[in-house]
This record gives C-alpha cells, sequence and structure tokens, in this order.
C-alpha cells in the first residue's frame, strides 16, 4: 500500500514539474518571431520608419532599455562590433519608452547606432511577449530572421550571432 502511494506521488510530481518546466520554458526562453514588417518604429524626432529601408545589409535589431542594466552592458560591444564592421551591418537599438527618455540615453553615450522608439509595447509583438530584456534580432540581407538571443551578449557571442547573418 505504501509503495504504491509512493509511486502515484512520484507521477504526479513529475507531472507537475514537466508542466512547470514548459510554462517557464515558453514564457522566458522562447521568443517570438518577429518580422521587420511587424515592427512599427519612429526616429528619435517622431518621423515613422520602415525598416524595410535597412534590408540590403544584414540587419540586427537589439531590444532594450533606459533602465535595463543588462542593456547597458552590452551596448559597448554592439558599438565594438559596429565600428569593426563598418557599413557592413546595420544596428538598431529599439525601445519602447518616450522618445524623450530615449534621446536623454542616446546623447549622454558615444554610442554610433540607431535608436528608434516603437510605436508599440514591445510585449505586443508576435505571438509571446518579449518578456526579458535585452532581446536581440538578427536578419540577413532579405529581412529573413535567422537568429534571436535573449539576455546579454559577450563580444565573442555577438561576433558569432553576427556571422550568421553575413
Amino acid at each position: 500500500m505504501v509503495k504504491k502511494s509512493f509511486w502515484k506521488g512520484f507521477a504526479i510530481g513529475c507531472v507537475i514539474l514537466i508542466i512547470t518546466v514548459v510554462i517557464l520554458y515558453s514564457k522566458f526562453i522562447v521568443t517570438p518571431n518577429i518580422s521587420i514588417d511587424q515592427l512599427e518604429v519612429q526616429d528619435l524626432k517622431g518621423n515613422k520608419i520602415e525598416l524595410a529601408k535597412y534590408q540590403g545589409k544584414p540587419l540586427v535589431v537589439n531590444y532594450w532599455a533606459t533602465w535595463c542594466a543588462p542593456c547597458h552592458k552590452e551596448f559597448p560591444y554592439f558599438e565594438e562590433v559596429k565600428q569593426r564592421l563598418g557599413n557592413e551591418v546595420n544596428f538598431v537599438m529599439i525601445s519602447d519608452e518616450s522618445i524623450e527618455k530615449i534621446t536623454s540615453f542616446a546623447n549622454s553615450k558615444p554610442y554610433s547606432f540607431n535608436f528608434l522608439k516603437s510605436s508599440k509595447k514591445l510585449s505586443e509583438y508576435g505571438l509571446n511577449e518579449i518578456t526579458a530584456l535585452p532581446t536581440t534580432y538578427f536578419y540577413d540581407a532579405q529581412g529573413n530572421l535567422i537568429a534571436k538571443h535573449t539576455s546579454d551578449l559577450n563580444i565573442e557571442s555577438l561576433k558569432e550571432l553576427i556571422k550568421r547573418i553575413r
């Protein structure tokens, strides 16, 4: 009798564990596939920008926020790689914060990439939400999503991911 109760409890515990892992994985690890056409962005003057204008070259899109410490940590790596690559790859940094906040941040830092404001909340893109920042998408020159990465990147992982889109 005790053996049956143990195995029954063990089986229920395993099922609960599997369900929890699946939920956590889908919520925090799986990021939505966002096509360039889905993105609604503005420059820091409030003008609508079509990201299709970046097609023809690989594109790195980083979703970030001014309050996000890991975002700040990886920006120097993006800048270093951008300087090495010159005009071979486009870099766009998108936040859903106010234009004033983004502009203030951009003006206080020595970064040369394009800062844009999302017209929608980041959580509104795709089937799932962008729940963790930073999240970076890597598109080839034709605008196809090739890779995505959630959490901050170091310089080596950034270089490796960019190799996949060049």
